[in-house]
C-alpha cells in the first residue's frame, strides 16, 4: 500500500442526519464528501447502469433481487456474481478516494473497505427512532407509522448490505471511533463536535492533507 490520506468515514442510520452532518463536517474541514457521487463514479468504472448501484445498496442483501441478478448472471464476468462486481467497483472507487486525497466518504462499507489504512476516522450516526420519524416525515409525506416503517425498512438494507460484505456487524458500535446521537443537538452543534474530535484524532495529519492537496491542485491548474 503506498501513500494514503485522511478519511473520515460515516455510517448512520437512517433519519439521523448522517448525510447532513458529512456534508456539513466535510464544509467546516476544507475537504469534499462523497455519497451518491460514489455510485456515479463506480457506474462509470463499471460501465454498469447507475440505477443497478441504487437499487443494489437499497435492498436487502438476502432479498431476491440480489439472488436474482446472480443467478441470471448478466453483465458477470468470469462467472463473478454481478452484485459483487458492483461492490468490487465500489470499493476500488472508495480506495481510489484515499489514495488520492483527504474526504468524508458516506456509508457504502467505507470503513470496512479502508480498514486496513491506518489514517481513517470512522462515525456512527444514530438518533432516537422517533426523532428520526418525525425528521422524514414532511420530506417524504409520511403520517408517523409510516415514518416509523420507512426508517426500520431503510435500517434493515443497510444493515443488511453491511452485514453481507463485511466480517463486522452495522449496529456493534464498539467497531467505530466516535457514535453520536444527535437526538437533542442542532447541526451546528454537531458538525463543532464531530469536528474538534477529528482535528484531535488526526492532528498535522490532516492539515498537512489538505495543503499537500491544494497544492497539487492548483499546481495541476496552472
Amino acid at each position: 500500500m503506498g501513500k494514503t490520506y485522511p478519511i473520515i468515514t460515516i455510517t448512520r442510520q437512517y433519519g439521523s442526519w448522517g448525510r447532513i452532518v458529512a456534508r456539513e463536517l466535510g464544509k467546516a474541514l476544507g475537504i469534499p464528501f462523497y455519497d451518491d457521487e460514489l455510485l456515479e463514479m463506480a457506474a462509470k468504472e463499471s460501465h454498469f447502469d447507475p440505477k443497478l448501484f441504487e437499487r443494489a445498496e437499497n435492498t436487502n442483501a438476502a432479498n431476491s433481487f440480489i439472488y436474482a441478478i446472480n443467478r441470471l448472471g448478466a453483465g458477470s464476468t468470469y462467472n463473478v456474481p454481478v452484485s459483487d462486481q458492483l461492490f468490487s467497483a465500489t470499493s476500488s472507487v472508495i480506495r481510489s478516494i484515499a489514495d488520492t486525497r483527504p474526504a468524508v466518504i458516506v456509508g457504502r462499507c467505507a470503513d470496512y473497505i479502508l480498514r486496513d489504512y491506518t489514517r481513517t476516522v470512522d462515525i456512527f450516526v444514530q438518533a432516537e427512532p422517533a426523532v428520526r420519524a418525525h425528521r422524514i416525515m414532511d420530506l417524504l409525506k409520511l403520517n408517523e407509522q409510516n415514518a416509523f416503517n420507512y426508517i426500520k425498512k431503510m435500517d434493515r438494507s443497510q444493515a443488511s448490505y453491511y452485514n453481507f460484505y463485511s466480517d463486522m456487524k452495522w449496529d456493534r458500535l464498539d467497531h467505530y471511533d466516535l457514535v453520536i446521537n444527535t437526538t437533542h443537538l442542532e447541526m451546528e452543534q454537531i458538525t463543532r463536535i464531530l469536528q474538534l474530535y477529528v482535528q484531535e484524532v488526526l492532528g498535522d495529519e490532516l492539515t498537512n492533507a489538505i495543503a499537500e492537496t491544494l497544492a497539487k491542485e492548483q499546481a495541476g491548474a496552472q
